[in-house]
């Protein structure tokens, strides 16, 4: 029994370790769940899948070892929905969810004692958060999501001239919201453009006789 728990011990020290390589690269990012979560996270599911073997040797091989893991990443899978945030926008925290996700199961790996699957996995997982994001962000550059807000009295009639805009740079919003006041009429737009087709599609709707451009990104 000593030396099962030296082992474990081993097991717990190499979870915690690893979350924290993880979780060095999302606290340099400024990321919510950072080096202790991820620490915490890693080390947590690896002592119950240490837990689940014991209980499995110690019961004559009743139960199934792989019960607790699939319980354990379904409630991962909670705590990670928690994490992401809608905005008006956007949806920010889904990399973060999903990294948590990943430090779970490499936990749940340690714990069962692979030591070489785990640490491969955390390679590949650093290398995607790190290398990656700079190829992301390049693909962002030529392709994002931008805001629109502009307005034009009630009277003018302008959502005519300004769809022919979207349609004539094939642009087809994804949210689009109109707000009548006393007065005037502001739509907000959302949509998927190259900055450089999103300046020539601000600049049309400025053309338009009586439209006013508020807000622009």
């Amino acid at each position: 029994m000593d030396n099962d728990f030296a082992h474990y011990v081993m097991r717990m020290v190499f979870a915690l370790i690893v979350g924290g390589l993880i979780g060095i690269e999302r606290e340099i990012k400024g990321k919510p769940a950072g080096m202790r979560t991820n620490m915490l996270m890693c080390m947590g599911t690896c002592v119950l899948m240490i837990l689940s073997i014991e209980v499995f040797r110690q019961g004559a091989g009743m139960g199934d070892p792989s019960r607790m893991a699939s319980q354990v990443m379904t409630g991962i899978g909670f705590l990670g929905a928690g994490m992401i945030i809608q905005s008006r926008f956007s949806v920010i925290g889904l990399t973060s969810a999903a990294t948590l996700w990943f430090v779970a199961a490499i936990g749940l790996v340690i714990g069962w004692g692979d030591y070489l699957l785990a640490s491969a996995s955390t390679i590949l997982i650093i290398l995607t958060l790190t290398l990656l994001s700079s190829i992301e962000q390049r693909v962002a550059v030529r392709m994002r999501r931008h805001i629109l807000q502009f307005r034009f009295p009630i009277e003018a009639n302008a959502m005519k001239p300004a769809k022919k805009v979207f349609a004539t740079y094939r642009i087809n919003p994804e949210n689009l919201e109109l707000r009548r006041g006393d007065t005037k009429i502001v739509v907000d737009v959302e949509y998927v453009a190259s900055d450089d087709k999103h300046g020539r599609v601000v600049q049309a709707m400025r053309d338009i006789e009586g439209v006013e451009v508020r807000l622009e990104f």
